[in-house]
This record gives C-alpha cells, sequence and structure tokens, in this order.
C-alpha cells in the first residue's frame, strides 16, 4: 500500500530528465529529439522496441508465462504558445512549451520502464506507448493505422492526464464518460454581391449569417435533455472585404463537445436542419461540412483502475464523482478498439489550468503514475 518506494527513490533522477523534456518542447508529429531520449533510456534499461505511427514507438517487456498483455499510453508534445514561467528548466524554443503537461506523462512511462526492467515478476506482458501528436495531429490514429492492435494483443491500455483543480496525491477515476467529443464545422453562406446602399439588388449572405448562429445558440438548451451535457460554440465568421459592399461569400466556424454519443448525434442533425431551414427562408446557399474530430472517452473497466488508485494513493485520495470534462482527448480512439481507463491525476488545487503560459507540471505526479501503473500490473498480471 502507498506509492512504489522503488519509484520514489528514483524520483530526483526523473525530475531532471522530465525538465530536460520540459525545456526542449517539441510539436505535433515532430518529436524527434523527445523520441531519442526515450530510446536512449530504454537502451540503457535493455528494454527492446519499436517505432510505429509517425514519431511514437511501442516498448515490450515480457514477463513469465501469461499471454495477458495490458499496454500503458502516454503523449509526447507540447504546444506553440510562449511560457511564462522563469524557473531554470523553462522552455528554451520560442513560442513552444510544455503546457499540458506532456513532459511529464512521458517521464512517468519512463520511470515505469525503469522499475519493470529490474521487476519483471509478472505473468504476461506489459508494452509502453510514447505517442506523438496528441494536440490536434492524430496521433493516436496515426498508431492505430500502423496495425497497433494488429500486431499486438492489446487486453487493457490505461492512460492518464495531470489535472489542476484536482489536488496533489488524489486520483479521479471516471466511471463512463471520461472526456468529451469533438466535432468541428464550417458554414459557407452564398447570396449576391453589390453595393451596400442597394441592398435590394443584392442578397446579403449576413443576415442568414446571423439567424444561423442564433438557431446554433438553441440547440443544447432546447434540443439536449437537461441530465445531458452539450456545447455549441461559434468560433469564427469571416466575410467581406469592403466598408461599402454586400459580399458573396460569409464563412462560420465552430466547435461541438459532448459526452454522450447520442446526443452528439442529435447535435449534429440539428445543426444541419438550422442551417438549411435558414437558407430556404433567406434565399441563399448554404453548405455545411461536419466533421467529427474525437469521440467520447468512455472508461470501459473503471474498477480496475479504481483498486489499482486505492493501492497507490489509499481509498481516501480516490475521487470517483468528478463531472466529465468537456475536453478532448485523442486516447479515446483507443478505446474504440479495447478494454480500458483513464484517469486525473491531481497537479494541485492551485495550478495554472492546461494550455497556459504559466502551467508546469507537477513533479510529485511522476512517483503517483508509475506507482499507479504498477498496481494495475498487479490487478491483472
Amino acid at each position: 500500500m502507498g506509492l512504489n518506494p522503488d519509484v520514489t527513490a528514483l524520483l530526483d533522477e526523473f525530475k531532471a530528465i522530465r525538465h530536460q523534456i520540459h525545456k526542449n518542447p517539441e510539436i505535433g508529429l515532430e518529436t524527434v529529439e523527445t523520441l531519442a531520449l526515450v530510446k536512449s533510456k530504454l537502451d540503457e534499461y535493455g528494454i527492446s522496441y519499436e517505432n510505429i505511427g509517425v514519431n511514437s514507438l511501442v516498448a515490450k517487456i515480457d514477463g513469465r508465462e501469461g499471454d495477458t498483455t495490458v499496454a500503458f499510453r502516454v503523449d509526447m508534445d507540447g504546444l506553440e504558445m510562449s511560457e511564462e514561467n522563469n524557473f531554470a528548466y523553462k522552455s528554451q524554443v520560442e513560442g513552444r512549451m510544455h503546457a499540458c503537461g506532456h513532459d511529464g506523462h512521458c517521464t512517468s512511462l519512463l520511470a515505469l520502464a525503469a522499475y519493470l526492467s529490474k521487476n519483471r515478476d509478472f505473468n504476461g506482458t506489459v508494452l509502453l506507448l510514447f505517442q506523438s501528436g496528441e494536440e490536434g495531429y492524430e496521433g493516436a490514429l496515426r498508431v492505430i493505422e500502423d496495425s497497433f492492435f494488429d500486431k499486438y494483443k492489446i487486453d487493457y491500455l490505461f492512460g492518464y492526464h495531470a489535472w489542476p483543480g484536482l489536488a496533489s496525491g488524489k486520483i479521479a477515476v471516471h466511471k463512463g464518460a471520461c472526456m468529451a467529443s469533438e466535432d468541428r464545422f464550417e458554414i459557407m453562406v452564398t447570396g449576391k454581391s453589390g453595393h451596400a446602399s442597394m441592398p435590394h439588388v443584392c442578397n446579403e449572405p449576413f443576415a442568414a449569417v446571423a439567424d444561423i448562429i442564433k438557431g446554433l445558440q438553441t440547440i443544447v438548451g432546447r434540443k439536449i435533455p437537461s441530465h445531458e451535457r452539450g456545447v455549441v460554440s461559434i468560433t469564427q465568421v469571416h466575410g467581406g472585404s469592403l466598408r461599402n459592399g454586400i459580399p458573396d461569400n460569409v464563412m462560420v466556424q465552430g466547435n461541438v463537445r459532448t459526452c454522450n454519443e447520442s446526443v452528439q448525434d442529435l447535435i449534429e442533425e440539428s445543426i444541419a436542419q438550422t442551417v438549411a431551414g435558414v437558407a430556404t427562408i433567406y434565399g441563399v446557399k448554404a453548405e455545411l461540412d461536419y466533421v467529427r474530430k474525437h469521440p467520447v472517452l468512455v472508461n470501459s473497466t473503471p474498477e480496475i483502475a479504481i483498486k489499482a488508485a486505492q493501492k497507490a494513493v489509499g481509498a481516501e485520495n480516490v475521487v470517483t464523482d468528478m463531472e466529465s470534462s468537456m475536453a478532448a482527448e485523442d486516447y479515446a480512439f483507443y478505446m474504440k478498439h479495447t478494454k480500458g481507463c483513464y484517469v486525473w491525476i491531481g497537479n494541485g488545487v492551485d495550478s495554472p489550468p492546461l494550455h497556459n503560459s504559466k502551467f508546469d507540471f507537477n513533479d510529485e505526479i511522476l512517483a503517483v503514475a508509475a506507482s499507479f501503473f504498477i498496481e494495475v500490473i498487479e490487478e491483472l498480471l
């Protein structure tokens, strides 16, 4: 019971690794140097690995007899934003920083690798997936498309995210939806251009756009059941170039989040109905391009994660009643192929939020995450 002593004994070493990654953030699928660092540590631990996807890799640790395979996944990419922290290991790359904790996620899996290199007394196989491109670059899809689930018989997959607002040392496990879907849409409204002084000979697209936007803002409040959650946000409107001219086209972009696939279907259908209806009223052409970017992240084995978390941090530090987040995570794609659970580990009550220029991963999580992973292995293997 409690944090694994072999891991906590190495905490200073892994803090230094995390700080090195933090100083040198890489974006999207281009995690070349981060991956090289991961490979150098796996070589040091005598753990075999192979490349997968785009600048991602899978490390494999075989235990004793047994055919159950448990995998753990972390991300490695940073964000295109400037860091405002002043500590010694702040980003050395202008306009890039680790503002979402992926530097720590990656390091914690290296800590697990170091532990497993000397403790292979389990039955089955453990896989460690270091993934690039989580921040909107479809890194998980690149891994899946590279036959991840065909090459390896994966029975369970686990992952986590450092979570601001949750006290350090606590682990949150969701029973069901953990994080939201993300859909993106673009609406192109086409009318007839002309001089602003003569709207009667034009067909102004902006009037239709105004009603489309108002209509979309009623979907969640009027069509989604009150016990469900959904977000429809307008994020961009572009049209026109003259102060005295009515344009032909106006483009609207937006974002949709839900925690229920049936709600996701309803919102998409409602947006299409709204766009088509307004277009008919105003006599304009309106084309909707609706893209489902990420599915809902649904935990299928929360009971395993709860037991492992209780052993790692104590039952009093395991939270099971937190609301799911409306943020999206490409880990959701993996849950379409296997069983597993994605948990949140507290980054501190006063931690700056994710994607904030002052965010920093809490180094104490390194031991918490690795210990949690070890207890998952104990539960399943």
